[in-house]
């Protein structure tokens, strides 16, 4: 009891497992836009944006039932912390399908793009591989009888995971800027800015889960015998890799709102254009005779009193 420090055992997965549920609120939100927005989809696209949220709902189940047990159901005994929840247990596997999916559909994207089958393909090896790990890493889990030591001999598989998710995620985001990159070669103003956005986008969501991977395996080969750091983090990763997929299929709208039209005007991404050749509203012929009512009335006036300034009816409007 006396060596037991809640701070770095307790700390790290509650918080972190606080922030995995707001970010499943915000993939719920998303996943909502998306089927509002683009119903018109293909129905493997729709598939994978379901499969997805469906594996978070079973993840956030898990996450809570962990931060219950940890909380709640072990308060006062902490030595039964030594064996990972098996609510934990079965969040592993879960986390793992959704970054499995997500990265089958960048490999894919990546494949439609640059039409060159050996980077999908070896990236699509790696996601396998990475599944692989984890499906093992949980089978031995589940009868693991302290922390530490399941920590140390699965090192190799846990590290093999990580490092094969982060190399996946690295490829297939420098794969897609470079195939959008070798696209840019048109003068429309309009069409050479779109690219430009979708090329920063793809840099900004792949990197994002690129960093995550390589972070957990860091912190893993660190900290695993001092704090549980790397499990919080572990139980982040797959709501944000969710989240980058469905934020970079909302984003479609912006490009959909902003896409380049034909015609003698230039349109730009960043600005909306009214047109200039709009009719303008005809005058009202009542107004035009008050008017001249008004401008004969002030110069009778400053006929009379010529020190006055005359008063401009649009001083006045």
């Amino acid at each position: 009891m006396s060596t037991f420090d809640a701070r770095v055992v307790i700390g790290p997965v509650q918080v972190c497992g606080l922030l995995s549920a707001a970010l499943f609120g915000s993939l719920a939100c998303q996943t909502y836009l998306y089927f509002a927005r683009f119903a018109n989809d293909h129905i493997a696209l729709k598939a994978t944006v379901s499969a997805v949220i469906l594996i978070q709902l079973g993840h956030f189940v898990c996450v809570i039932s962990t931060l219950w047990t940890m909380t709640v159901s072990t308060y006062g005994d902490p030595y039964q912390l030594s064996v990972l929840p098996l609510a934990l247990d079965l969040a592993v596997p879960l986390s793992g399908l959704t970054v499995f999916v997500v990265q089958s559909f960048y490999a894919f994207r990546l494949w439609r793009l640059t039409k060159n089958v050996f980077l999908p393909i070896f990236c699509q090896m790696l996601s396998v591989l990475a599944q692989i790990s984890t499906f093992v890493v949980t089978a031995k889990a589940i009868s693991m009888t302290n922390v530490v030591t399941f920590g140390e001999q699965q090192l190799g598989l846990i590290e093999v995971s990580f490092i094969a998710r982060a190399a996946c995620d690295l490829i297939t985001t420098v794969g897609i800027a470079w195939g959008l990159k070798k696209q840019r070669v048109s003068d429309i103003r309009g069409t050479s800015t779109m690219i430009d956005r979708l090329i920063k986008w793809t840099i900004e969501t792949g990197l994002i889960t690129s960093v995550m991977a390589f972070t957990l395996a860091t912190w893993f080969l660190v900290l695993k015998q001092q704090n549980f750091m790397w499990i919080g983090v572990w139980l982040l990763w797959p709501d944000v890799v969710g989240n980058t997929l469905l934020a970079s299929l909302n984003r479609r709208w912006l490009l959909r709102d902003n896409a380049p039209r034909t015609g003698t005007q230039s349109y730009d991404m960043n600005t909306i254009v009214f047109s200039t050749r709009a009719a303008q509203p005809q005058a009202d012929p009542l107004e035009s005779f008050k008017d001249r009512d008004i401008q004969a009335f002030q110069e009778a006036e400053h006929a009379i009193n010529p020190g006055q300034k005359p008063i401009h009816i649009r001083a006045i409007v």
